[in-house]
């Protein structure tokens, strides 16, 4: 039996003067059930916040939902965390509902909206592959020995971010890397690019895909 499609709704303030009915109001009237309505208050400075209405709005999510929001920046703080969340959203076969603004990928021209992030994601790749690649260099140029830690090539470390992208652990990946290279990759190289590695994920994948490592 088919899952019935949902609007999945997602509603944030970060300071005490903003209202949170203003955006739930708008979020209902747009056809967000009150079940699936989820919210997140950000007080202080914010760095500790987990936003974890959001994260469970985005694990409920399915293939052929629409994720609801009043603004565009209710996804995230920054560029960078904006296009890692609606990567999510577009990974995930869901569409994107703005409601103050020309926003919805249910529409012939919402979904351009959709492949100029994904254009976007692969720019911000590309950018740290290349500006790994450059601290390597300019290390080696400068005589610094990088160690005994075993490299991973450019071409390799994308392949490590697809894997992860599939929800695919560590110990899967090194596995699967040692048997289509001459080279064998532990567990412990892939650790030792995890920061890397996760910088070019969507942010917080690890919460909103179940992943044993």
């Amino acid at each position: 039996m088919a899952v019935p499609v949902e609007k999945i709704g997602y509603a944030r303030v970060s300071s005490s003067d903003q209202r949170l009915e203003l955006q739930i109001d708008a979020l209902k009237k747009a056809g967000v059930k009150e079940k699936f309505l989820f919210t997140d208050h950000a007080s202080g400075s914010g760095l500790a916040f987990k936003r974890e209405g959001l994260l469970t709005a985005l694990k409920l999510l399915c293939e052929g939902d629409t994720f609801v929001v009043w603004k565009l920046d209710r996804l995230g703080r920054s560029v960078s965390e904006l296009i890692k969340t609606l990567e999510i959203i577009r990974n995930k076969g869901a569409n994107l509902q703005v409601l103050t603004q020309p926003i919805d990928t249910t529409t012939s021209h919402g979904k351009l909206f959709f492949h100029m992030v994904a254009a976007f994601a692969e720019f911000e790749r590309d950018l740290i592959a290349e500006r790994t690649r450059d601290g390597l260099a300019a290390a080696k140029r400068r005589g610094v020995s990088l160690g005994q830690k075993k490299k991973l090539t450019p071409a390799m470390l994308q392949k490590v971010v697809d894997l992860r992208r599939q929800g695919k652990s560590y110990v899967e990946i090194a596995s699967t890397l040692s048997k289509n290279s001459k080279t064998k990759v532990s567990k412990s190289t892939l650790y030792s690019y995890k920061e890397q590695i996760e910088a070019m994920l969507p942010f917080d994948l690890e919460e909103v895909e179940t992943d044993s490592n």
